[in-house]
Parts: C-alpha cells; sequence; structure tokens
C-alpha cells in the first residue's frame, strides 16, 4: 500500500471513529434514562414527582386522585417474553369504557394524572401504561414509542380479554401522543373506538433534527445521523422507522389532534403534518398560547370541552 493511500485509510478510519464516538454520545444523552430526571428507581420517581407537584397542598386535583388510589405496578408477561407495567384504576360498578393514557418522554404514569382523573371522572376504567425504560421498567434505553406501542397493542389485548365488550380510547402527550398515533397504525381490535394525540411529533427522525438545530444549533449531520447509527447497531431501533405520519397514514381508529400553537419543542407546523396524513376520520384543535404538552393546562376550558365532544361521538358505554 503507497504512502498516499495509507494516509487516507488513516484518514477514514478516523472520521469513522469519530462518527461512532458522537453517535455513542449522543445516543446515550437522548435515549438512555439515567440521564432524564426520571429514574428507573420508584422511591426515585416518588420522590422527584413529589418535588415536581410540591407539597399536598399544592397537588394538582388529578395528582391528589393520583396519590389517593394508592397506585400499584400491574405486571404482564408480553407475547415478547417482556414484563410490562401499568397503573390500572377501576370503577367501582362495571363500565365497558376503557381509557388508555399514555405519559411522555419526561415522565411516567403519575405525569398523566389530570388526563386519567379526567377520564376516570367521565365514568371509564383507566389503564396507564409504563413506557420502555421509564418508572418502574428495567430497560436501560428509551425507544421514543417506536417498541412502545407493541406493549400498548398487548394491553388493549389485555383489556379484550377481560371484556369482551370493552370501548376503548386512547390518549397520548407528547412521547405518549407519538405511541398513540403509532398504534392507531396497527391492526386493532373494533373495541379501540378513538384517539386523541396531543402534541405528537411526525416521527422521531425529524423531532431529533429539530432539537437539534433549534435547541444546540447544531447541525443534524453529523449528530442525529451518528445517533442513529449507533441506536441500529446496537439493536434499538431506526429513528426514521420511528414515524406517527406514517402510521396514521394506515390508520381506521378516528381521532382528534391537539397542538399547543407556541409549541416550539415538538414544533407546531407537525400539527398539520400529521392531520393532513391521516386517513381515518379525524378533528384537530389549535390551543392559543400553549407552548408543549401545556394545552390542558393553558386552556383546560377548550381543551377538555373538545374531547369531551369527540368521545361522545364515538364511545356510547
Amino acid at each position: 500500500m503507497g504512502k498516499t493511500a495509507k494516509v487516507l485509510l488513516k484518514t477514514a478510519l478516523g472520521a469513522g471513529a469519530a462518527y461512532l464516538a458522537i453517535g455513542e454520545i449522543m445516543y446515550e444523552a437522548v435515549l438512555n434514562k439515567r440521564f432524564t430526571k426520571y429514574k428507573n428507581d420508584r422511591r426515585q420517581v416518588e420522590e422527584d414527582l413529589y418535588q415536581y407537584y410540591g407539597s399536598p397542598e399544592e397537588q394538582t386535583d388529578g395528582d391528589a386522585w393520583f396519590v389517593s388510589m394508592h397506585p400499584e405496578d400491574t405486571a404482564l408477561v408480553n407475547s415478547q417474553g417482556k414484563t410490562m407495567y401499568s397503573n390500572i384504576f377501576m370503577q367501582k360498578e362495571y363500565t365497558n369504557k376503557w381509557a388508555v393514557v399514555i405519559h411522555g418522554y419526561t415522565s411516567c404514569p403519575r405525569g398523566m394524572a389530570n388526563q386519567a382523573f379526567y377520564f376516570y371522572k367521565k365514568g371509564y376504567n383507566v389503564l396507564m401504561p409504563t413506557l420502555i425504560s421509564f418508572g418502574v421498567d428495567p430497560s436501560k434505553y428509551c425507544t421514543m414509542g417506536y417498541k412502545d406501542k407493541d406493549y400498548v397493542v398487548e394491553w388493549i389485548d389485555y383489556i379484550v380479554n377481560m371484556d369482551e365488550n370493552a370501548e376503548i380510547a386512547v390518549l397520548g402527550v407528547s412521547m405518549g401522543s407519538a405511541t398513540t398515533m403509532l398504534v392507531t397504525g396497527e391492526k386493532l381490535p373494533d373495541n379501540v373506538k378513538c384517539a386523541v394525540a396531543d402534541c405528537g411529533y411526525t416521527s422521531c427522525w425529524d423531532e431529533f433534527c429539530s432539537e437539534c438545530n433549534e435547541m444546540f444549533h447544531l447541525p443534524s449531520f453529523p449528530f442525529v445521523y451518528a445517533a442513529n447509527t449507533v441506536s441500529k447497531l446496537r439493536g434499538n431501533f431506526d429513528f426514521k422507522k420511528c414515524s406517527p405520519v406514517d402510521a396514521v397514514a394506515k390508520s381506521k381508529t378516528p381521532t382528534l389532534f391537539i397542538h399547543g400553537e407556541k409549541d416550539t419543542f415538538v414544533p407546531y407546523w407537525m400539527l398539520d403534518k400529521v392531520f393532513n396524513a391521516c386517513t381515518a376520520e379525524k378533528e384537530k384543535l389549535s390551543v392559543p398560547d400553549a407552548y408543549h404538552a401545556e394545552s390542558c393546562d393553558v386552556h383546560p376550558e377548550i381543551y377538555y370541552p373538545a374531547i369531551d365532544k369527540f368521545l361522545d361521538k364515538y364511545i356510547q358505554g
């Protein structure tokens, strides 16, 4: 091998090593949940959430309700041999109405207490799945909804096995919204009547590129590209295949899409992308003055009546 060839080879190997090193750093920072607020240890989760919500006097009505229900984790071994976890709240008297309420990226079931309480007050049983690597789930790496959708589908089957007459609504916020949309792209039982997708992203790839550019002022290449390479090499998932916008294009589930107009974390423009792609019956709600995942808090007088009206079209009870 000539001197020039050796220099080129050395340069290529160095560039490749640097690319993978960047990918490892990005992958660990974004998808390893040790680097986010909500750890796998339940005691740490409860401590963090106590700090987030404040003293009992400062809790929201939903969080106070959640705590008063003394939630316990229901564990289910799925078809892949993985143990899944959910908090399940049953009505005192029988009802066939069910809500599956899905949390976001820096959260856990308790973080969705307000939405869960809303459904419970309306007479729904509520199932709140713990997504992969969050809460008590022991997995190390998040999948941004990609593999979580399979967990949620199995929880839906769990409900239907309990009650073949179940009528199910699915609601998710942020990453939970992306998961909800991914679920609607799957083959679902007729028991799933409708879905609410609040501030979900078009795809994991789009979301990471947007955040890389807007928050960190870094180019998508090499950072997002390298992280995706590492994710695939590790057998986690391909950011481009985690695509809610493609899932809703196959959906038969009536869906209400919600987004805060001031959302820059999951950019507001993504609302029209997923809404226009959806092939099922659909509605959308733009919430003024709301940043990311704030629609229910900033304008509850808009948010919950819109969901009421939508649910009443599809859930008979």
